[in-house]
């Protein structure tokens, strides 16, 4: 099953600047700037649309998490083929969107930090239908499969929320206060990554068991930080990276053996897979820069600059 969020990567890549306010258009090949546009905010995190030809972007506002400046209600709405913003989504109300991701049925789902919801938006009316998840939703992951969202809630616990029923249907309580979570491409896995150790957690999307508990060699345990984890699209990889300790770890999937890490430049973040399945690339939010890397190794290849505040990265079609 091809997942929505996670599709084998093509020629182009768009870069979220959020800081700077901009989205960046390369091209994949040779890393060449192709165009920069402006948005009305600070935009976080990107979905495409089921037929590749958008990006839904979560307009956040400026600030961080517990200091937030001038909170947002939008999510902008990028045309990939003539570069430019199309128009934007009102919210209807300031909830400080971050993490999005796309279903199957073309609904979007947007964690809503200020609203203690996850959204579902339709895009061809732009109804928008909060759900409470009881504190503060920040990242959002899709199982296709098991037709569930699954929604970190910062400083606490997994929500899962049933697709079909818009209601949440179950809570999963952790070793560790996680932040970061990510998808198998076939749906079945759900991987959560620790703020307070260096820890990552398998947990069955099916039956919401904790599988497996492994550690992130190289990571600093005992340093509180966000980590952010994905997965390849050919499921034969999991990356998961450290902020503060600006460290990224690799794992094969099917034993989970981690088989390298490396340091990035300052505050990694989002993560985004290139063609070919051979390469990733991680967002340095810090140093405005993004790493691109061997999967199978850990070695940088290249990098590029970007407008000040780089935190996503797909590679489209």
């Amino acid at each position: 099953m091809l997942d929505l969020n996670n599709r084998p990567g093509g020629p182009n890549l768009i870069v979220t600047a959020k800081t700077a306010h901009k989205v960046h258009f390369l091209d994949a090949a040779t890393l060449t700037l192709a165009a920069t546009i402006d948005m009305p905010g600070s935009t976080h995190e990107l979905a495409l649309s089921p037929d590749g030809r958008l990006a839904y972007g979560t307009v956040y506002g400026d600030g961080v998490f517990a200091k937030r400046v001038n909170p947002d209600r939008r999510i902008v709405v990028i045309d990939l083929a003539s570069k430019s913003l199309q128009r934007v989504i009102d919210l209807g109300a300031v909830y400080a969107p971050h993490g999005v991701m796309m279903d199957e049925h073309g609904t979007l789902w947007s964690s809503g930090e200020l609203g203690n919801a996850v959204l579902s938006i339709d895009p061809s009316t732009d109804k928008v239908t909060p759900i409470e998840v009881g504190s503060t939703a920040h990242w959002v992951a899709v199982s296709h499969a098991m037709a569930k969202v699954f929604v970190s809630v910062k400083q606490d616990y997994t929500v899962v929320i049933d697709i079909a029923r818009r209601a949440v249907i179950d809570r999963i309580t952790l070793p560790q206060v996680f932040e970061g979570l990510a998808i198998a491409p076939d749906g079945a896995t759900l991987y959560c990554a620790a703020q307070g150790a260096a820890e990552l957690y398998v947990i069955d999307a099916r039956s919401h068991a904790l599988k497996r508990t492994l550690p992130i060699e190289g990571a600093d345990g005992s340093k509180r930080q966000m980590r952010r984890v994905r997965v390849s699209p050919d499921n034969r990889y999991v990356v998961v990276t450290s902020n503060q300790d600006a460290h990224a770890a690799i794992y094969l999937a099917d034993s989970m053996k981690q088989i390298a890490s490396f340091p990035t430049k300052k505050s990694p973040m989002g993560m985004g897979f290139a063609p070919g399945g051979t390469h990733a690339y991680v967002c340095c939010h810090d140093d405005a820069e993004v790493f691109e890397f061997e999967l199978a190794t850990g070695r940088v290849t290249r990098t590029f600059p970007t407008a000040a505040g780089c935190e996503f990265i797909v590679a489209y079609q």
